[in-house]
Parts: C-alpha cells; structure tokens; sequence
C-alpha cells in the first residue's frame, strides 16, 4: 500500500506491471514440473543472474522459491542499511504493504466459514448505524465487491497514513474520516481500493469481537508458527519485529543511482490494508499454507474452505477469465498462478504461487516500486507468456482513439472533478492504423474480438480486456485492478469548453475589476458614480470566486471544514455575481448601450456555468 494523491505516470506504470506476472500454458507447466522435480540450481542460479545484472540497483532482496514439501531454494543479497553497513539475513524485516490484504481476506474466509458472514450479504448489516455516509447508490455492497475491489470506492483524498506516531488514528475512527465518495454502482466497476479493504479488516473486528490485529494473530500467526511479523501500524503486537525494523533503511533508484530513505517510517491509519512487516521465512509460511491439501490446511478447519477461496470470485469481461479469486489476484494468462503485490514507501513485495503444481515463491526488497524483481521473477520460476490462447486471426476491428477515465482515482467527483479532469484521464490516438497512449502505454493492440496488449515504456507487455456497453457498444478496458471508462466526445468537449468559458470569464471580470478600482475616483460626484461602484461589486465577486477555486486547487489535502467553507465562498459570490448584473443594468445611464456590461454579463453566466457543470459547490461526497 502506499498514499495516493493523483494518478501519475509512475503511478500507471506500476499498476500495468502488477498485471505482467503472466502464468504460463504449456511452457509454464513444464517449468512448474522441473520446478518439483527439485531442480534448485537452475532456479537459483537464475535468480543469482538476476541480482548480479541489476546489483547497482538492488540495496537488498530476499527472495523464496518453494513447494509444498520443501524449500527449492532461498536468496538473500544485499544490505538492509548500506550507510551502517548491515547485512540482509533471514532476520531482516521488511514491509509487506498490501500483500498485508491477503490477511483480511484469509480472516474474511474464516468467519465466513463459522457462518459469522456472509459474503453475498449487505456490510451494512455488520456496521454501526449511520457509518457509510457517502454512498452513491442503493445497490448494497457486498463482502465479494469488497474482495473484487468493485465496490465503487474513490480513493480517498486525505492522507491514509502519517510520519507521527502520535496521530494515529483508532481504525473506526479513521475509516468514518476519510470515507471517500462512491463513482460507480457495486459490482460493476473494478477500482482497487485500500479504504474497501480496510472497511474489511474493521468488519473482521466487528464480528470477531477482536481488535484486528489480535484477530490476525492469534488465528493467522500463531496457527502458521509466524513469530517474527507484526500487524499493528506501529508494530507494537511484536516486539522483536519492532526492533528490527529500526534496522531496515529504504532506498530508491532515480535515474540507476541508488539514493537513500533513511529509516522511512510512516504509520498506515487503515492499516489492516498494508501494515504488516516480518521476516521473508514468515511471508513464505503464509504462502506455503495455500499450497496445502484442502483437507489439512492449517488456515481453516472446513475442507472446503480453501478450495473455495481460491476460486474465481469475479472474471474478466470475456466471462472466461478470471479476474480474482477472493481477494487474491488472478493472472490472465493460463490462470495457473495468483497472488498479491505490495508496495510502501520504501518496500516493494510479492507472494504469488501456483495452485496446479503446487509451487510458489515470495519476494521482500527494501527498494522503492521495485519493477524489476517482481516480473523477472515470474519468468524464471513460470516461464514466458503465451497468448496464443488470446489471439484470433479474424476480429471486428475497433477504434480506441478518445479519452477514457481510469477508475479509483482520489478526486473524480464533487468539487475535485475539475482536478481529476486534469489528472486521472488515459488518452489514446491513432495514426496510420495504429494506436498509441499516454502515462507509459507507448501501443494499444487488438489482438482478438474481446483482448489488447498494452505495450510499456519499459518494453513489457499487459493483456487487457474489452469492455462493452448494454447495446455491445466499446466502453473502455479492464485491466487487472482498474479500468479504463471511455468518454463520448461530447462529454469530453463540452468539459473543455465549459472550463475555457469560465476561465475566460473570470479573466475578464478580474481585469475589469482592475480597470474600475483604477478609474473610479475619476466618476465621484456623477451619476455615473453609483452604476460603476455597482460594477466593481460585481467584479469584485468574480475575484472571490477565483480565489475560492484556486485555494481549492493548491491546497494539498483539504480537511473537511476547509474543503466546505471554500465550496461555499465559491457558490455564494457565484450567486452574488449572477444577482449584481440586476442593479448594474439599472444603474445604466438610461439611453445608453454599454458593451463592457454586457461582455461581463454573459462572463458572469459562463463562470456560473462552470461552477455548476463542474460542482464546484460540492463540498459532500467527495
């Protein structure tokens, strides 16, 4: 898990590769053979290659390969503080950031079990009163659109974590204060969220009758002999685990050269959806646990309940391939393989294993969105993708140029809709045949009625599926943990030209509110007096409401009190400046025609304009 403020370049980037650990067809099965026949030395060897050709990025790695017998082999290079000159060991702790959420959802399935939930069932009925204020629909939402991410959840605008301990916040507490809005109806619309998650892991205490992270010890780490990992943001369930995190520097890698972090501690508020931190031996008990026979798997008491979790629980748009499997990821390539990828602001980490051929592997660094460890990694331990399964020679060609919204940004709604038309938009043109996007997509593909590959600025390769609409119209992609929505041309034009009415309006009002502040002393004593004094009122508004939107605009994080007083000043002197046109058109020297007040007239109708199509008077549900 890391904090979210606008969807970014490296942003989208990173989510496309979290969808490359493509698993394998046939090539795949015979490396998931070799790989229980015991062969450890080729993997081993590979993985050395791998750190050895990108060592000078690598401040260390720790990485498992195993089945479920026995251990195929164990890698640990590098330092965990290079600026102490402390060696990576089996001791050495690392973040798991969201692969953390495998842990709600192993704890969804085990009350699920003890028939405490029911994951088709209304959460509300597992919340207090009163708790979700900010829904959208009255679609309920499930514990399955939780797991699928589908629950419609933007993410939310203010800070989910802090560099002070002591701002921590208790989770419900948390939860009810940066509730975000809700984009889309639940079940509809995949956009990967933390604040759902989290909703999971106090919906754990709330029918537990634990606290979350005693919960998760006492039926995860205990029942798996998980010593050496903490849950609590500030690892306080684990003494040991806290101490050697102290330990633990985190590095990044801008332009090849390694820069340091230093300790990098920030402490999650919803932490049940990226807190949890402990050794690499302890993240591949977890793992090895989904390999067990369903019979003996020391996670459930039911049989079923693991083969039940490992299922499909939501499929792609092709309605053949599946798109998670109870919270955990799908791949969409051979579907041998799931799992889950974490990042925080200083660990990248992935656990990913094959249920097949009962083969798995973990991955911890102390490097900043590591790219390189977690898709290297898939083709050595399942070999190369093979979509031959996905092409077709013959297919309905479709025109993907236009503009698409990309679902689970912070601000797509309310007063910040303005901000996310900016922010959150994937852009595809065509030229000569062929397809190409923004933020890192350099080709979009068709290669089948229902798939396209999206080609990266790194050179990988994502599947991605095609997305209709009611009639079977094109309607965007969907991609492992978002979408694509595409926007109709007009939608996407009458936005432009309403912001460019109401920027130029505005611009004109403030220049005029400048030329009457300048020449007014010149009407003192005329009747003109009156009607220009009236006239600067009116622009006088116009600078309020500029000044309204651009505090909404520069001020990082808005705190709700903030966030509504700036809405509010924006739609009073919105109004005010609608309703001053009234007594300047009175105040008019009678028998005249003046241009300038008609010009800032229809100025004052097209900042009212924007102000409405954009909601910059919504303050609620954002």
């Amino acid at each position: 898990m890391k904090k979210y403020k606008k969807i970014s370049i490296t942003t989208i980037i990173m989510l496309l590769i979290c969808g490359i650990f493509f698993s394998m067809t046939a090539s795949a099965a015979d490396k998931s053979d070799t790989n229980e026949s015991g062969n450890n030395s080729s993997i081993e060897t590979q993985i050395n290659d791998l750190i050895e050709n990108n060592k000078d990025t690598t401040p260390s790695v720790a990485v498992k390969v195993f089945n479920d017998e026995h251990d195929i082999c164990s890698v640990i290079y590098g330092k965990s503080d290079i600026e102490n000159n402390i060696s990576a060991d089996e001791n050495t702790v690392y973040e798991w950031g969201s692969v953390s959420k495998v842990l709600i959802w192993t704890s969804v399935m085990q009350l699920y079990e003890k028939g405490k939930l029911d994951l088709n069932g209304d959460i509300k009925s597992y919340l207090p009163d009163g708790f979700l204020t900010k829904l959208s629909y009255d679609k309920p939402i499930t514990m399955l659109d939780l797991m699928n991410h589908s629950a419609g959840f933007l993410n939310p605008y203010k800070e989910m974590e802090t560099e002070n301990l002591s701002e921590l916040m208790t989770l419900e507490n948390v939860l009810r204060d940066i509730e975000p809005g809700q984009a889309y109806p639940p079940g509809e619309t995949t956009a990967y969220s933390n604040y759902g998650a989290a909703l999971a892991g106090y919906i754990v205490e709330r029918v537990s009758g634990m606290n979350y992270a005693d919960y998760v010890k006492q039926n995860i780490f205990d029942r798996l002999k998980m010593e050496h990992t903490a849950i609590r943001p500030d690892l306080s369930d684990n003494e040991w685990v806290k101490e050697q995190r102290k330990k633990t520097h985190c590095y990044y890698t801008p332009e090849n050269k390694m820069e340091s972090l230093g300790e990098c501690r920030r402490y999650i508020h919803i932490y049940p959806a990226g807190s949890a931190c402990g050794t690499i031996g302890d993240m591949a008990l977890f793992a090895k646990a989904f390999l067990s026979d369903s019979k003996s798997c020391p996670l459930f008491d039911n049989e079923n309940t693991l083969s039940e979790m490992l299922s499909p629980s939501m499929y792609f748009a092709d309605s053949k391939t599946p798109r998670f499997y109870h919270g955990l990821m799908g791949e969409k390539v051979g579907m041998l393989t799931m799992g889950h990828g974490g990042n925080t602001e200083g660990f990248t980490s992935l656990i990913q294993f094959d249920t097949k051929a009962k083969t798995g592997f973990v991955m911890m660094t102390n490097k900043q969105q590591d790219r390189v460890y977690q898709s290297e990694l898939m083709k050595i331990n399942y070999g190369s993708a093979d979509l031959s399964g996905y092409s077709t020679d013959s297919f309905k060609k479709i025109d993907f140029s236009g503009q698409y919204n990309i679902t689970g940004g912070t601000l797509e709604n309310g007063c910040f809709r303005l901000y996310s038309f900016f922010n959150d938009k994937f852009e595809v043109s065509e030229q000569n045949g062929r397809f190409t996007g923004n933020l890192g997509v350099t080709e979009v593909k068709q290669i089948s009625d229902n798939a396209v590959l999206f080609r990266l600025v790194t050179g990988a390769e994502n599947l991605a599926f095609i997305r209709t609409d009611n009639s079977g119209e094109f309607a965007g992609f969907e991609n492992d943990t978002f979408d694509f929505i595409k926007i109709s041309d007009s939608e996407y034009y009458l936005g432009w030209v309403t912001l460019i009415l109401m920027v130029t309006g505005l611009v004109f009002l403030l220049l005029m509110m400048i030329v009457h502040i300048v020449k007014l002393r010149k009407f003192k004593g005329l009747d003109s007096y009156s009607f220009k004094r009236t006239e600067l009122f009116m622009n006088i508004s116009a600078a309020a409401v500029f000044v309204g939107i651009a505090l909404m605009f520069s001020l990082d994080m808005l705190d709700d009190t903030v966030r509504m007083i700036l809405c509010i000043m924006v739609s009073v002197f919105c109004l005010l400046l609608l309703v001053m046109n009234i007594p300047v058109w009175i105040k008019k020297p009678k028998g005249s025609f003046n241009a300038v007040v008609l010009i800032e007239t229809l100025c004052s109708i097209f900042v009212a304009a924007g102000v409405v199509y954009w909601r910059l008077f919504q303050f609620w549900g954002c």
